[in-house]
């Protein structure tokens, strides 16, 4: 009995160690490397997007906070 018990435990850890190390190639693949790199790259855009939204929004702020006449340091600007 204590034979068969080991075996189905030896049969386990061996399917589940097999089954986490295909993943592991998996993602090690060039399609898994590539999705991570889509993902990083997707993930580096939107924190991009999200700075620059706040300083837009910080600087309506300050320029509330001024006074300063947005229409008219826009014609100013000569970039």
């Amino acid at each position: 009995m204590k034979r068969i018990l080991w075996l189905i435990v030896g049969i386990l850890v061996g399917v589940y160690a097999v089954t986490r190390l295909k993943k592991r190639a998996q993602q090690f693949a060039p399609e898994g490397l590539q999705q991570s790199a889509e993902k990083m790259a997707s993930a580096i855009r939107h924190f991009g997007d999200e700075v620059r939204a706040g300083m837009a929004e910080r600087e309506t702020e300050l320029r509330d906070a001024l006074g300063i006449d947005t229409a008219a340091s826009e014609r100013e600007d000569y970039r």
